[in-house]
């Protein structure tokens, strides 16, 4: 018995772990965003991120957020609410539009489309001090809907803007 545990204990010191001492935490499998695993727990699933793209830590748990970005700055976020499944998702968007002006966000384009029974918002914002410009794309099932904001300064936006449609596209309901 001893020599068939040594057996065992050998053959797995030798295995690959894949593992972080906790959940989520170092280089863990489930700890990478483009498996899209994480992404799956709030109900969606997407792909083409970025290899080089990483979780950031998140420090309000008042809602299910899930940041992602390079390992310097956050770049794309996914936060999710709930809603009143019969809420039609452009007036739920609207409702919050005279907000951002006192968050000092300008809103440059409003557009709403539904493909393939998939409702979407999107907004594109410019920060009044000039500084950043973002995207956010609101989609919206049943009772749920999940805010995903695109977001970097003016002078890299266009190329993250390009990243975060790439992903924002594969976007898919679980």
């Amino acid at each position: 018995m001893k020599f068939l545990f040594a057996l065992i204990l050998g053959v797995l010191s030798g295995a690959q772990v894949m593992a972080s001492t906790h959940p989520l935490t170092g280089s863990s499998w489930i700890n990478r965003p483009e498996n899209s695993l994480a992404f799956s727990q709030m109900g969606f699933q997407i792909s083409g991120i970025p290899d080089y793209w990483q979780f950031h830590k998140n420090l309000d748990s008042s809602a299910p957020i899930l940041e992602i970005g390079t390992p310097k700055k956050m770049l794309l976020s996914f936060r999710s609410e709930r809603v009143s499944a019969k809420t039609p998702l452009e007036t739920y968007v609207r409702q919050y539009l005279k907000d951002y002006n006192q968050y000092g966000l300008e809103v440059t384009g409003l557009q709403s489309s539904n493909q393939s029974g998939n409702e979407t918002v999107t907004i594109d914002l410019n920060q009044k001090n000039k500084l950043s410009r973002s995207r956010q794309k609101f989609f919206h099932k049943d009772n749920k809907v999940i805010i995903a904001t695109c977001t970097d300064d003016v002078a890299n936006f266009d190329s993250t803007f390009k990243a975060c449609n790439q992903i924002l596209n594969t976007f898919q309901w679980r």
